[in-house]
């Protein structure tokens, strides 16, 4: 155990200790075991075990020396509530189920301590015993609105760890109930990605009806889910129809314009398959001077070069990368070429758009706007965060 925690340990207990004494001074009490709740030898003896850096023989201490009653409860929660954010979430658990193993507290109170027990279960990895009590709890009749809904969420985090997505669509639903839910907007949001996973999983094993309609369902959930839009594009290309891909594209930007550069290969494949230059050069183009991207750039350069001509595209070019600053050995290889064709016969745009598609890809990094998380590739689910659909290209 770190010294920080030992640090914490014995500051709660020199506060849990000032506070009892004031209890037992306020009531009177003078027994050594009244029904204040405290008793001074284990408590000294809790102590001398965190002095010696024996946290364990200290929590069996305190746990002996506090009583457990409404004026202790909050200070039992407030210790396993530290032990479980230091990563002690066995030492949480002995104190949650002490308290649960006490008979003098409220239905309420009862109901709390097993809420935590349950998030004890669940960071420990004990993710059977986390969904049992999760469950168990959402289903008490006349249960507290609060705890309600935190056990509903909790158990929603042991479906989503467990990728059982029927199952967290079901508890999703009743946390969009108007009757208790404080954020509805929230779950349905999370309900169409669920759909999502559905979706893809479908379409990875060609069900393309299935997948259809676990696209539609997302979309009633959330008719502003890039995600579905995108793989609904996915499954039309799939399914030889590019118009109607090209279609669901267009919506794309309205949608979140931070998703963008992920619709580009999907419209430049649903293009081709029009066999329309023209209009994609104008679309890209459009798209470009939205979002001044490298992956924009590139595709519209792409586009530029199947329409117009290599030459066109290396003028475009060296007038775009200059904005560009991590571009610059891109640029002066591109203005290299363009200064001298005579000497570097055959080596043109044609030539090096793979190098200045394999620099845009390097350069492309993907960010969390709720946590700072930063990878290489897009993540619907932050790893850090658990937050659906917070992480995008930069």
């Amino acid at each position: 155990m770190t010294g920080g925690l030992v640090f914490g340990l014995f500051f709660i207990a020199l506060a849990t200790g000032y506070g009892l004494a004031y209890l037992q001074f306020r009531f009177k009490h003078k027994s050594r075991t009244g029904s204040g709740g405290f008793t001074r030898k284990p408590y000294y003896q809790g102590l001398n075990h965190l002095l010696n850096d024996d946290p364990d023989a200290a929590i069996d201490s305190f746990i002996s020396a506090l009583d457990v009653n409404s004026e202790t409860l909050e200070t039992h929660l407030a210790l396993a509530n530290l032990l479980r954010k230091k990563g002690e979430t066995a030492q949480a658990i002995r104190i949650h189920q002490n308290l649960l193993a006490r008979p003098s507290l409220s239905k309420q109170q009862v109901h709390l301590a097993q809420l935590e027990l349950a998030i004890d279960f669940l960071r420990s990895g004990l993710l059977d015993r986390a969904e049992t009590l999760f469950k168990e709890l959402a289903d008490v009749s006349g249960l507290d609105k609060n705890i309600r809904e935190k056990a509903l969420s909790y158990l929603l985090e042991v479906y989503q760890d467990t990728k059982e997505w029927l199952p967290a669509i079901d508890v999703a639903d009743r946390l969009t109930t108007q009757k208790f839910s404080t954020a509805p907007d929230k779950w349905r949001e999370t309900q169409a990605q669920f759909s999502c996973e559905l979706a893809e999983e479908a379409l990875n094993q060609n069900e393309l009806t299935e997948a259809r309609r676990l696209v539609r369902n997302a979309l009633r959930y959330d008719k502003g889910c890039v995600r579905a839009s995108l793989l609904q594009a996915k499954i039309e290309l799939q399914d030889d129809s590019p118009a109607v891909a090209l279609a669901v594209l267009r919506k794309v930007p309205r949608q979140n314009p931070r998703f963008v550069s992920e619709a580009l290969p999907l419209i430049y494949d649903s293009f081709h398959n029009l066999d329309s230059a023209v209009e994609m050069t104008a679309l890209f183009r459009d798209i470009y001077n939205e979002n001044k991207s490298l992956p924009a750039l590139n595709y519209l350069a792409k586009a530029i070069a199947e329409e117009q001509g290599e030459d066109v595209v290396v003028d475009f070019l060296l007038h775009e990368l200059p904005d560009f600053p991590q571009m610059e050995a891109a640029g002066e290889l591109l203005e290299v070429v363009s200064n001298n064709t005579s000497q570097w016969v055959g080596f043109n745009y044609n030539t090096i758009k793979g190098v200045l598609e394999k620099l845009t890809h390097d350069k492309l990094q993907y960010e969390c706007s709720d946590c700072g998380f930063r990878g290489e590739q897009l993540h619907w689910l932050c790893p850090k965060c658990k937050t659906w659909s917070t992480i995008a290209a930069r």
